[in-house]
């Protein structure tokens, strides 16, 4: 079975879904878990889905964060843009049922029981909307302003050469499918005080 219908399957039986990324967390940290929620919550509006990790100021305008309590580890753990363990913020992966990680950095440690890493992509956002194409997750723009500005921040505005035809196609796809506003999202992305 395939990585993409494995982590779609343990999201369509999971009640309980907890979502968590990298202590310091940047746009493609946020822009993958909060994206990957509004994905699962767009598809199954019943379920119960979290993210957690401590919040940041510099970049509230993707989304808020769910504090983190012990009720939650009876739940799937899915941990986005992390490669090891001591960098997960707010969870513990082996104190949960089931765990996922969707990651793009090169292998340090497994951490998870499912884990697709893929260090030719440019974000962890990139991953989690190529996720969503190839399953039955509900893109729409919200969902989409999330992980298009988790792209644009790992790639720095498609200047590092990681960012592949395979990126600019993924990019290209969140703007058609949803009418997607690029400015505003630049906008947020690069504002200073």
């Amino acid at each position: 079975m395939n990585k993409y219908k494995q982590i779609y399957r343990e999201i369509k039986k999971s009640n309980k879904i907890i979502i968590a990324r990298h202590v310091g967390p940047d746009p493609d940290a946020l822009g993958s878990s909060l994206g990957l929620k509004e994905l699962i919550l767009n598809t199954f509006p019943n379920k119960e889905v979290y993210v957690v990790g401590n919040p940041t100021n510099k970049f509230k305008f993707l989304g808020l964060l769910d504090k983190f309590s012990p009720e939650m580890y009876d739940g799937l753990l899915i941990v986005t843009d992390t490669p090891d363990l001591k960098r997960i913020d707010g969870a513990i992966p082996s104190r949960f049922r089931k765990s996922i990680k969707i990651d793009h950095h090169p292998f340090i440690e497994r951490t998870c029981d499912i884990e697709w890493i893929d260090d030719t992509a440019s974000s962890a956002s990139q991953m989690v909307a190529e996720l969503a194409f190839n399953t039955k997750l509900v893109l729409n723009e919200e969902a989409a302003k999330k992980l298009y500005t988790g792209i644009v921040a790992d790639t720095n505005r498609f200047m590092f050469r990681y960012s592949s035809p395979k990126t600019f196609e993924i990019a290209s796809e969140l703007i058609q499918q949803t009418g997607l506003d690029i400015t505003e999202i630049y906008d947020n992305l690069y504002m200073r005080p």
